[in-house]
Formats: C-alpha cells, structure tokens, sequence
C-alpha cells in the first residue's frame, strides 16, 4: 500500500538512486502538500523491527519487516503512534538520551498493511516536510518502490538532459586538439531528438558524463534517472541501470559520479564509464569489456554517440551527435634508457623561471609552463629521488607548453625546465586494498585496506600559515584515513581544546584528535587542507519559554559544534527534543499532556565537541493570559475618562 494519502493521487520531490553528497538515495520522498502530520501507513503486514531518533539523517524513523523478507523503511516522522511513541519516549528516558537506535523484539509490535504508525514531518537531515519510504530485500539491497507500480504516481514526464561532457581519459587522448573535459549542452531537433551543435573532434580513450534529471506528473521538483545507454556506431558499449543497490556500497556513489566536478561546482555528472575501483553491479559492459565504457576512437574515423535516458516507467529520451577525427602527437613513455644521475645542485637551482600551472587528473600530471621557448620548447626533466626522465612536450597552445605525465610509469617530486625547479610534493603510490603507512617528517599516515577508491599518487605539504595539505579535496576517500600531525611551528597549544579541523572554501569541519607528546592523531574520510583551531567558546543556550505546558530553548555553536545537551525540571532529567535546522530544543515528557510544577527550576546544558559547556536557567511561570481586543479597547476608554475627570 502507498504510505501516504493511499489511494489518492500524489508526486515526488525525490527519486530512488538520486546523487546526493557522499550517497545514493535509498529510496523516494513522497510530498506531503508542504505541512506536517499526515498519517503514515503500513505498507504490508508485517512488525516493527527497529525505531530509531537520528539529530541528522532519517530524523525519527520506524522499519517494518515483512513476512517475505522485505523491510520498509519510514523517515523524517514527526512523531509516531502512541503505542510506539509511549515505548520509544520510555526508552529515552530509561536511557537519559535524545538519539536513540531501538531493536523491539520481533512480533514485540505488530502491524497490519494499513495501520496508521506515524504522523508524516520534517525530522532530521530533512529539507522539507515529507515522508522517506524505501523498500529493502534480505540482504540490505535498496529496492526502487516505483517498480511495485503505485497508482498514486503518475509519470508523463520523460527524463531530459542538462548538459553532457567528454573527458579524456589517458594521456594520449585529445578532445579538440587538447588534454581536457569540455560540456556541452543539448538541442531539441524537430524529431524529438537532441543533437550537439558545436563540432567536435577526438582522439584516443574518451570518457561520456551526463548531466541529467527526470520529474514525475504535478511535481517541480528534479529526480535521478533510472537508466542511461550509451552506444558507439550503433553498438551498445554501455548501460546503467538504477533498480537496486547494496546499502552498504551506497558511498561508491563518489567514484559513480565525477567528485571532482561535483566538488569544483555542484553539478553531479553521471560518468558514463566504469571508473577504476568501482566495484558496483549497476552496469552492463559489452562481452569485450576492456575499455570499461570509455569510448575507443582509435581508427581516426568519425563515430556516432548515442546516448538514451530512461525513467522507472521506460520513457526514453535520446542524443545523437558526431564526433569527428584527430590525429594527436604520440607521448612518449619513459623507459629505462632514460634515467640519468642528477647533479648535486639540482635542488639549489633557482625556482622563479618558469612560471608552471600544476594538476592532476586521476593518472596524468599536467603542467601548463609559460616563458619558456614555444618553438623550440625543452624538454621536462622528471626527477625522483636521484633519478631523472625527460618528457617531451605533449602540444602547445593559448602561449603555454603543456606537458603530459603518465603517473602510472613515473611519480616525480620536482620537475626541471632549464635552470627552473618545480616541486610537485607527490611522495608514494598507494594501492587500495592494503594497508599502508607512509612517513613523511614528523607526519604519519596509515591507510587501511577500505581507505582508497583507487590508487591514489600520494602529495603532501605543510602549509605556510600552519596545518598540512595531503593531496586535494576533489579526491573522494572510501573509509578514514588517519593521520598524526606535528605542528611545524613552536607554539603553546591547549590540547583540551585545540582539534583538528578540514578547511574548504572558507569552512571549517571538525575533525576533533588526539595528543600525545606534541603530536596530534585524528581520521578523517576528505582530502585537502587540515589546520588546527582552538574552541575556546562555549555554546550559546537561550530558554525562550517556561510554561507549564513545556519549555524550549534556542542553542548554538560558533566552531567546533554541539555534542551533547540535557535539560534538567528541579534536578530531574527531562527529554529534549531537537531540530538542527532550526537550532531548538522542546521538551517532551514522558506522560504526554502533563504539566510541570510552577516555579520549577529550569536547567538547559549544552556541550560542545570540544568540551566547552553553555548553560541557562529560567523558572516554570504561568502564562501571561492573552487580552482580547475588545478588552483593550474598553481599557483604553477608561483611561481616557479618568485622564478627563483630573
């Protein structure tokens, strides 16, 4: 049964397989007119298997397992019936904590399809009153609920592109004459079918991204696609298909999308090819399954692309356009012959001239130099250690020399043009799938076997303002990384409160850590920049009201965020509930509707992850009684009289 306004029809403002940060979206959110508390039903018969009150995430959630197997989930609930909201405020108050994660036994609370569970709300990681249902097998594999063929959703809609991408993906390869990824956005022909317009040429691996979306019937709101085939000439080299994942590979979602993209702008690209390290079984290759969905333009002939998007209920749409031939210049691979000894005084040659761009894209080091001879360009000396290849320059253009390097055949720490000196900061290839510590002065890292995605061409430095940059943020992590830090810079540190944090974009995230003899451990799952911060500000609490009825609370944190709270009604402790978004805090007793004792002393008490404690402290009061209007008005008259008579 549809869980909510069964029978009646209805409209999603999110799809099962959506790309969202860090994860697939496990299921579809059913719109709930924009207000809270409608009922939410059982979908079939079956009993409460886990309930559970998450401050981000599903909010407060209940999980109903069926007879075959089947588990239904249903999140962000504002609150639920009163047989399992009597039960879960009991164990919340037994326990003395807010979240809460509760296994009844089975057949503990049994339902039938139908039964109302739960009022429908806005809890938890939420962005807007509606309902999260997903639908899960035996093996914790999400189940698209659209196949189960719900007549409340209705779907006219097919998906539609918003722009899609070609990406070179080996060092050989050229999309317009250049190493790069260029977007293009779709256009409408008269048949129905988009096309490209603007002319393309290509050579080498090429990588297909797309950036699409599908809606369903009476809803504004941008869906996932369910779907997306890509064939090359006619024939069928790759297909995604969006009907079932495994929850606990739901963050491979960062190597099914192009992270980089994702994190440089927002936009989530679907890659239309099967990255290294991807091990989900979402995707149909060809039986020769070598290039892994990237497409083969080797033959310096023209190739039609045809890319086709399909939602749950097999609407199609369909791009076709032409990629035309080049012939890219050859790079050479360093072998053997190539490495020469260099001269101690390498490392003393002056690092001004030339000026040099440097990044790097999954295997290939690019270095875009200027001020150097574009006619007569020399030729990149990699060095490793004492070692030394050279590298010719792969092309030329907008007056800079660029020179591609296979990261695969050669990791150089610094790379020479003529007296100039670049250093790259890459230290150690680091292999996913093994454990791996890596030294690098007074800083250690240890990679575990689920750290990595893929092979990761590991590049440290410390910072000149303090703190440790390892790689970029654009590289997705798997699992924790952890690392011990050694500030590069004498100062005095209160280690109680001094903490790791992730810098980016000009925002903190905290990582929090561990001190011992000068040296700070922490873990953390992101790339990029980590400095330390001192939290020395307690939180900000504020009690807004204190009535009989209840009393709530206004709480806040300037850095580290909040890690704790509690409210204390004379000394005992009382249920607090709690939405991030709107930084409140509500009581909640455990006997709903009874009163507070007027006069009773109001304690509210807020920790921060750093250990800093706000606090405020108010009195149980009556109401001020309201005044009518009428009231008003008649005041206002017999003050008047009275002003008169004197």
């Amino acid at each position: 049964m549809f869980p909510i306004q069964p029978g009646a029809l209805n409209s999603l403002s999110g799809g099962m397989g959506d790309l969202r940060p860090n994860h697939f979206h496990a299921g579809i959110d059913i719109r709930t007119g924009g207000r809270e508390g409608l009922d939410v039903h059982a979908a079939a018969d079956g009993y409460v298997s886990r309930i559970a009150v998450f401050t981000g995430g599903y909010g407060n959630v209940i999980f109903i397992k069926h007879p075959n197997g089947l588990t239904t989930v249903y999140g962000h609930l504002r609150n639920l019936n009163d047989t399992l909201g009597t039960y879960l405020r009991t164990q919340q108050y037994q326990q003395k904590k807010f979240e809460i994660d509760l296994r009844p036994e089975p057949g503990q609370f049994p339902v039938k399809k139908g039964d109302v569970i739960a009022a429908s709300g806005n809890t938890g990681g939420s962005g807007g009153p509606h309902l999260h249902f997903e639908i899960r097998d035996g093996k914790d594999n999400l189940i698209n609920p659209l196949l189960y063929g719900f007549s409340e959703i209705k779907d006219e809609i097919p998906p539609y592109f918003e722009r899609v991408a070609l990406k070179t993906m080996t060092a050989t390869s050229r999309i317009n004459g250049e190493y790069q990824r260029v977007s293009y956005v779709p256009v409408r022909r008269a048949d129905g079918t988009f096309t490209i317009t603007q002319p393309i040429t290509a050579s080498g691996l090429i990588g297909m991204e797309v950036l699409a979306y599908d809606k369903t019937s009476g809803s504004p709101y941008r869906n996932g696609i369910s779907c997306l085939e890509i064939k090359l000439d006619g024939k069928e080299v790759f297909a995604y298909n969006m009907n079932s994942f495994p929850n606990e590979l739901t963050r491979f979602m960062n190597i099914h999308e192009n992270y980089e993209v994702e994190q440089m702008s927002g936009q989530r690209y679907h890659r239309g090819y099967i990255a290294d390290g991807n091990v989900l079984n979402l995707y149909k290759l060809p039986s020769n399954a070598a290039y892994r969905g990237r497409l083969p333009l080797l033959d310096g002939q023209p190739h039609e692309i045809t890319l086709t998007l399909f939602d749950a209920y097999d609407q199609a749409t369909r791009l076709i356009f032409t990629v035309q031939p080049e012939a890219p210049p050859a790079l050479p691979v360093p072998s053997d012959s190539a490495v020469v000894q260099v001269a101690d005084n390498v490392a003393d040659v002056s690092t001004k001239e030339p000026s040099v761009t440097i990044t790097t894209d999954e295997n290939v080091l690019k270095l875009a130099v200027k001020n150097i001879s574009l006619t007569n360009p020399p030729k990149a000396k990699l060095i490793t250690g004492r070692n030394v290849a050279e590298q010719s320059v792969s092309y030329i253009r907008n007056n800079q020399a660029i020179y591609l390097i296979d990261l695969r055949y050669v990791l150089p720490d610094s790379v020479q043009f003529g007296r100039g000196v670049v250093r790259t900061n890459l230290k150690k290839r680091i292999v996913p799938g093994r454990k791996e510590v890596v030294m690098d002065g007074n800083n250690r890292l240890e990679f575990e076997e689920r750290t990595l995605f893929d092979t990761l061409h590991l590049a440290m430095r410390p910072l000149p303002t303090g703190g440790l940059e390892i790689n970029q943020p654009t590289i997705p992590l798997n699992d924790y990384l952890t690392v011990q830090y050694t500030p590069n810079y004498p100062i005095a540190i209160d280690t109680a409160r001094t903490k790791a944090y992730w810098v980016s974009g000009g925002r903190e995230s905290y990582l929090g850590g561990t001190w011992n003899k000068g040296r700070i451990e922490f873990k953390t799952r992101s790339l990029g920049r980590f400095q330390l911060m001192t939290d020395a500000n307690p939180p900000s609490v504020q009690i807004l009201s204190a009535t009989p009825a209840g009393f709530s609370a206004r709480i806040r944190d300037d850095l580290s965020g909040i890690s704790e709270f509690r409210a204390l009604v004379n000394g005992e402790w009382v249920l607090m509930q709690y939405d991030y978004k709107r930084a409140l805090l509500w009581s909640d007793k455990l006997v709903p509707g009874e009163l507070f004792e007027t006069g009773a002393e109001v304690l509210v008490q807020v920790k921060d992850r750093s250990g800093n404690i706000g606090s405020d402290t108010s009195f149980i009061k009556e109401p001020r009684r309201a005044v009518s209007r009428k009231a008003k008005t008649k005041t206002k008259a017999t003050s008047k009289r009275k002003r008169r008579r004197r």
